[in-house]
């Protein structure tokens, strides 16, 4: 990963809004009046944006994985490679968007 993809991935605006609201969660727990309320709220505002994050920031991985691979299978085919060039290809986006997941659970 580039320093311009990390500097672009933590300036994103998801980004910027799950640290705010774990900030806010963090704080609810450590200064908020009543404990128990304040637990629950700090945990439920620190795990859940991390985690609707992670999972949105799956789903457009996985989307570019996908364009990725239909432009190069595009290309391949254009350029004449044959059907088990173009199965490779096609098989490889297919790993490539388990790995980063693609948001349906597959």
């Amino acid at each position: 990963m580039t320093k311009s993809n990390i500097i672009r991935k933590i300036t994103s605006r998801k980004f910027i809004i799950a640290v705010i609201t774990t900030l806010v969660g963090i704080i609810t727990v450590f200064i908020g009046d009543n404990e128990a309320v304040n637990v629950i709220a700090g945990a439920a505002m620190t795990i859940i944006p991390t985690i609707v994050y992670c999972i949105v920031e799956g789903v457009v991985d996985a989307k570019s994985v996908q364009t990725l691979t239909e432009t190069t299978v595009d290309a391949a085919e254009k350029l004449g490679a044959d059907k088990t060039v173009v199965d490779v290809i096609e098989q490889v986006g297919t790993m490539g968007e388990i790995l980063v997941g693609d948001g349906n659970n597959k």
